[in-house]
């Protein structure tokens, strides 16, 4: 097993998708100091990324009973807590010096759940980067089901930019 808790693909991986599986990793899932989804339990997989246009992300991930509600189904802020923390990482990798190096704050996330995904199905969750201007970002997601491509969740996430402004005076 990787040191890291997001496990890559098993092929080989391009640049851009080296650049994003790094963002990844370095986000915190599995990191036993602070509350979040344990990556290695439902074996989160990076699975690929494009520079695009439109950058994208995607991501596999087993739906397990601790990510689940009492109905046996995704619970809808751990589907929150995904989109929110997984589609910065494609954010992260088109940003540059001054413009989403940080990855941003979230301003607004909304999501919309159209389908359950219950316990034990593997979920396939796609990011991509909408519109990334000098201080605002817009960010879509969705959560499928792997074998089917049912869409489950819909996600927009808003980030907003906290880069210091680079000709910035003091």
């Amino acid at each position: 097993m990787s040191e890291h808790a997001i496990k890559p693909p098993a092929r080989q991986m391009d640049e851009f998708e080296e650049l994003v599986y790094a963002y990844t990793t370095r986000m915190g899932l599995g990191n036993e100091e602070h509350w979040d989804v344990d990556a290695r339990n439902c074996n989160l997989r990076f699975e690929s990324a494009t520079r695009g246009p439109p950058a994208k992300v995607s991501f596999l991930i087993n739906i397990t009973p601790a990510l689940s509600n009492y109905m046996g189904n995704l619970h809808g802020g751990c589907a929150a807590t995904l989109i929110d923390v997984l589609s910065t990482t494609i954010l992260l990798g088109v940003s540059e010096p001054g413009k989403f190096s940080f990855g941003g704050v979230s301003r607004n996330l909304k999501l919309t759940y159209l389908r359950p995904v219950p316990t034990g199905m593997e979920a396939r969750i796609v990011c991509e980067l909408i519109h990334a201007g000098r201080r605002l970002a817009l960010l879509r997601a969705e959560i499928q089901k792997a074998d089917t491509g049912d869409v489950c969740v819909v996600g927009e996430h808003e980030k907003a930019n906290t880069d210091p402004e680079e000709n910035q005076r003091i």
